[in-house]
């Protein structure tokens, strides 16, 4: 499964957390490199005018890696398949409080939409907060 190509996010068909605003404002792209064992995602971000941008790197061999979120926390993950699906699993702080982030990633539309389901446990919480974003690609 190769999810290399430039890919913008349709919030018309995703599902944000309850802990997200209303109204996502701006623009998110991601574009990914996959070569062999390594996962390159640019990920492009415009809000209220501001552009930034953000660059992880993933092992799909397991291996661990470690990546800055977009709020600039660090994060450690590991990625392996299941099936045709990639799934990562990260641990990190936000806001000062442990996290568990695991994203599960798969092509369909023969490709044309990849659908990142994220599950975010934070220690404080009971109840995990779940979230599908739909990127379509350019």
């Amino acid at each position: 499964m190769d999810f290399s190509g430039t890919w913008k996010l349709d919030k018309n068909r995703s599902v944000f957390p309850n802990s997200a605003p209303a109204v996502i404002p701006g623009e998110l792209t991601m574009i990914v490199d996959q070569h062999g064992d390594i996962l390159k995602i640019e990920r492009r971000f415009h809000v209220f005018g501001i552009h930034r941008l953000v660059t992880s790197i993933y092992y799909l061999d397991g291996r661990e890696a470690t990546n800055r979120t977009p709020r600039g926390e660090t994060f450690i993950s590991r990625s392996h398949w299941q099936g045709t699906s990639l799934v990562t699993e990260s641990t990190g702080t936000r806001k000062g409080k442990a996290v568990e982030v695991t994203d599960v990633n798969r092509l369909e539309a023969d490709g044309r939409i990849l659908v990142v389901e994220t599950t975010l446990r934070r220690a404080s919480q009971d109840t995990p907060e779940e979230s599908r974003m739909v990127f379509v690609r350019e």
